[in-house]
C-alpha cells in the first residue's frame, strides 16, 4: 500500500486535513447519495401499478421494471466499488450520479417500456459505482474513530429518510400526477447530490490514486454473473418455483462461478496480483459480523415493508398513500436513531449496539407475529415502529464494523461487499419469505404473514448471538476502535 493509499491523498500524493466545514460539507453529500438510492428503491415500487396502462404491460412485464433494476444493481456493486480504486472516490461518485440521473431521464421521458427498461439499467450502473463510494469517502474524511462512528450514524440515518420519503411521495404522485413525475424527482435529487458532491468532494484527497492499481476484469466479470444468477434465481423463485429446471440451473451457474471467482481471488493474492475481493477481508471479525448482521437485517427489513404493503392494500383496502403513511413511524424512528447509534458506537463500541438492535428488531419482528387478526392501523404501527427502532440502531454500527477494522486501502472493496450483502438480503427477504407467507387468500395470506415474521425473529435472535460471540471471540467490543 502506498502512503497516498493510506492517507487518503490524491494526484499529488501530499495529504491534505480536512476542515470541520469541509467534512461536514462532504457528509452531507454522501447522505444525500445514499438517501436517494433508497428513495429510488421505494418511489418506484409504488408507481409501477400506474405504469402498466401506459405501455399496456402484463403483470410479469412489470415486475421487470424493478427487478431488472435490482439485478443489475446488486451484480455490479463489488466491481462498481473497484471504479472509485482506479478513477479516483470523486470521479466515480460523481460519474455515478450523473449516469443515474441519465437514467432518471430516459425513465420519465421513456416513450415505449423496453426504453424504461433500458433507463433502468442505467440507473442500476449508475448506483452501484455511486453508492460503495459514500462510505469510502466517509472513511478517509473522518479517520478518529469515535468521529467517524457519528458520521457513520447520520449517514446511515439518510437511508431511513429515503425509505420513508418514498412510499409518501409516491403515494401522493399516484394520486395527484403521473408516475413520470417520480422519475423526475429523483433526477432532481440527483442534479442536487451531483452539485454538492463537486463543490464539497476535495480532488486532493479523494482523486486518482498516485500509483493506479490494476483492475482485475476477469473477477469482475466473474462476481457480476454469478450474483446475476443468484439474484434472477431469487426473483422468479415466486412465478416458477424453487423447482423449476431454470431456477435449478441459475443456482448451478451462481455455485460454479461463484467457486471459480473465489480460486482466482485466492490464486491473485497468492501470486503478488490484485484481486478485485482480497479473501483476508474474511479474517476480520468485525467484518464477518458486520455482514452477517446486514444480511439478517436486510431480509427482515424489506421483507416487512413488502409484504406489510401487500397486507395493508390488498388485504385491508387502503390506498397507497394511506399505506405509504402507515410505514412512517417505523422509518422515522429508524431515522432519528441512526445518529444516536453513531454516538452510542463512539461510546460503547460497535458490536454491542449491534447485538441491542438485532435484539430489538427480534422484538419487534415477534409483536409482528403476534398481532391480533384485523388490527387497526395504530395497533400495528406501533409494532412496525419497534421493528424499525431495531433497524436504527442496526445500520450505523454495521456499517461502522464493515469498514472500521479494514485497511484504508480496503475500504472501498469492504464497502462493496457491505452493500452486495445488503443487496442480497432485501432480493432474499422477499423471495424467502414468499415462501413462508404461501397463500394468496385474505386469511392465508395473514396467517402465513404471522408465521413469516416469527421465523424472521428467530433469525435476527440468532444472527444477535452470533454477533456476541464474535465480539467475545475477538476481545473487543468496540469494532472498529
Amino acid at each position: 500500500m502506498t502512503r497516498a493509499e493510506e492517507t487518503g491523498a490524491g494526484e499529488t500524493g501530499r495529504p491534505i486535513p480536512p476542515t470541520t466545514t469541509g467534512r461536514a460539507a462532504v457528509l452531507t453529500a454522501m447522505t444525500l447519495g445514499l438517501t436517494l438510492s433508497m428513495f429510488n428503491s421505494t418511489i418506484v415500487n409504488v408507481t409501477v401499478p400506474d405504469i402498466g396502462p401506459a405501455f399496456h404491460a402484463s403483470s410479469s412485464q412489470l415486475q421487470w421494471i424493478s427487478s431488472l433494476y435490482t439485478l443489475c444493481y446488486a451484480a455490479l456493486l463489488l466491481p462498481g466499488g473497484a471504479v472509485g480504486s482506479r478513477l479516483g472516490r470523486r470521479t466515480a461518485f460523481l460519474t455515478g450520479i450523473a449516469c443515474f440521473a441519465l437514467g432518471c431521464l430516459l425513465c420519465a421521458l421513456a416513450p415505449t417500456l423496453p426504453v424504461l427498461l433500458v433507463g433502468r439499467v442505467v440507473q442500476a450502473v449508475g448506483a452501484a459505482v455511486m453508492l460503495p463510494q459514500t462510505l469510502t469517502i466517509l472513511v478517509f474524511e473522518y479517520a478518529e474513530p469515535a468521529a467517524r462512528a457519528r458520521a457513520v450514524g447520520i449517514w446511515a440515518g439518510g437511508a431511513s429518510l429515503g425509505l420513508s420519503a418514498g412510499p409518501v411521495l409516491g403515494g401522493i404522485i399516484v394520486e395527484v400526477s403521473t408516475w413520470r413525475f417520480g422519475f423526475g424527482l429523483s433526477m432532481l435529487l440527483a442534479f442536487v447530490t451531483w452539485g454538492l458532491g463537486w463543490s464539497a468532494i476535495p480532488a486532493e484527497r479523494h482523486g486518482p490514486p498516485a500509483r493506479t492499481p490494476r483492475v482485475d476484469l476477469a473477477g469482475a466479470a466473474l462476481s457480476a454473473v454469478s450474483l446475476a444468477a443468484l439474484v434472477y434465481a431469487l426473483i422468479e423463485s415466486s412465478a416458477r418455483g424453487w423447482g423449476s429446471p431454470l431456477i435449478l440451473a441459475s443456482l448451478a451457474v451462481f455455485a460454479l462461478v461463484l467457486t471459480t471467482f473465489l480460486a482466482r481471488q485466492h490464486r491473485l493474492a497468492a501470486t503478488g496480483g490484485t484481486p478485485l475481493m482480497p479473501l483476508r477481508l474474511w479474517r476480520s471479525g468485525s467484518f464477518v459480523a458486520a455482514n452477517v448482521a446486514a444480511l439478517g437485517y436486510f431480509i427482515t427489513f424489506f421483507a416487512v415493508l413488502y409484504f406489510y404493503s401487500l397486507d395493508l392494500q390488498d388485504v385491508r383496502g387502503h390506498s397507497a398513500l394511506v399505506s405509504g403513511l402507515a410505514f412512517l413511524p417505523m422509518t422515522l424512528v429508524m431515522a432519528a436513531l441512526g445518529p444516536v447509534a453513531g454516538r452510542l458506537v463512539a461510546s460503547y463500541g460497535a458490536l454491542r449496539v449491534l447485538v441491542l438492535g438485532l435484539a430489538v428488531a427480534a422484538l419487534g419482528s415477534l409483536l409482528l407475529a403476534l398481532v391480533p387478526d384485523r388490527t387497526g392501523l395504530l395497533d400495528l404501527d406501533w409494532r412496525l415502529a419497534v421493528v424499525g427502532a431495531g433497524a436504527g440502531l442496526i445500520s450505523s454500527p454495521a456499517s461502522t464494523a464493515a469498514v472500521g477494522g479494514i485497511p484504508p486501502a480496503d475500504s472501498g472493496t469492504a464497502s462493496a461487499v457491505y452493500n452486495t450483502i445488503r443487496q442480497l438480503g432485501s432480493t432474499l427477504g422477499i423471495a424467502a419469505v414468499g415462501v413462508i407467507v404461501g397463500a394468496t387468500d385474505a386469511p392465508g395470506f395473514s396467517h402465513g404473514l404471522d408465521r413469516a415474521m416469527g421465523v424472521l425473529a428467530a433469525l435476527l435472535a440468532a444472527v444477535g448471538v452470533l454477533c456476541l460471540l464474535i465480539a467475545r471471540r475477538t476481545g473487543s467490543a468496540a469494532a472498529g476502535q
